[in-house]
């Protein structure tokens, strides 16, 4: 079978403070059916390389009929505005992820990271919203299901494709090893659950793996990551155990990130709110 679900690397600098930045990437996708879409735009100014694999497959930005975000977070929508003006899709997400997406000043606000609006700083219109369960006929036969996964933001859905049995989930499956990043451990742990049940899955696509998973890994990988959230949280056990009881949030981030061998470990408002989020 003709691969229609095309992979696209883009790289980019991610500010860690003022003097410290790392070279990151994020997987997006071009999925060519006889409608075009691709699936999260990666952080601002990096979309030359989607052009440059459009061009590869012999298709034009007029050709883009939607754009899909996994969900709110600025690597994922920072190149929604270039597309908008070059292209005119129409553009796709969760009810809960369009606040963010349309209002990047609102994000930042609510959620500060450093350097933000060196990742996204337009915003783009949704012009439809997605909910669990909902199916997109991309024509030739290519029909993707909707699955909502929030946990690691409000907005999550991951993406399946029945007939070609690819699964990408953008964030939702917490990276084992890698810095704890979700709004709720709870919502995140039922996600991976769901994803688990998933039949049909040959290949899994996470945004910031370096390669797709195939075969049996999709379900070593899901299950990693919920050993990963149930480590967190053991982790956080111990440490609360170990501290003085008014021991602040910061403190215990801080010493719960040192367990996780984080360091230095990195305390920012984004990892507090993980850590913390273990103990609803």
């Amino acid at each position: 079978m003709m691969s229609i679900i095309h992979p696209v690397r883009l790289p980019f600098v991610l500010p860690v403070n003022a003097e410290k930045s790392v070279e990151r990437f994020i997987n997006v996708f071009i999925v060519t059916g006889e409608k075009v879409c691709i699936i999260d735009t990666g952080a601002r100014g990096c979309q030359k390389g989607i052009l440059d694999k459009l061009s590869e497959l012999k298709k034009t930005p007029a050709e883009i009929e939607w754009v899909i975000n996994t969900h709110e977070h600025p690597d994922h929508i920072g190149g929604n505005s270039f597309f908008e003006k070059h292209a005119g899709p129409w553009f796709a997400c969760h009810e809960e992820a369009v606040r963010w997406i349309e209002n990047p000043d609102i994000q930042y606000r609510e959620r500060p990271i450093h350097g933000f609006y060196s990742l996204v700083k337009e915003s783009a219109r949704i012009t439809r919203t997605l909910t669990d369960g909902d199916e997109l006929d991309l024509g030739d036969g290519i029909t993707l299901k909707v699955i909502y996964t929030p946990g690691h933001s409000s907005g999550s859905i991951s993406l399946f494709f029945p007939v070609e049995g690819v699964l990408i989930t953008g964030d939702a499956i917490p990276p084992v090893g890698g810095l704890p990043i979700y709004d709720d451990a709870e919502e995140t742990r039922e996600s991976l659950q769901k994803l688990a049940e998933l039949s049909g899955v040959k290949t899994l696509y996470c945004a910031h793996s370096n390669r797709p998973f195939t075969g049996g890994e999709v379900e070593e990988v899901i299950a990693a990551g919920i050993d990963y959230l149930d480590f967190v949280e053991s982790t956080l056990a111990e440490v609360m155990e170990e501290l003085p009881s008014n021991a602040g949030q910061e403190e215990i981030t801080r010493e719960v990130l040192l367990q996780l061998d984080l360091d230095p470990p990195p305390v920012m408002p984004i990892t507090v709110k993980s850590i913390m989020s273990h103990l609803k």
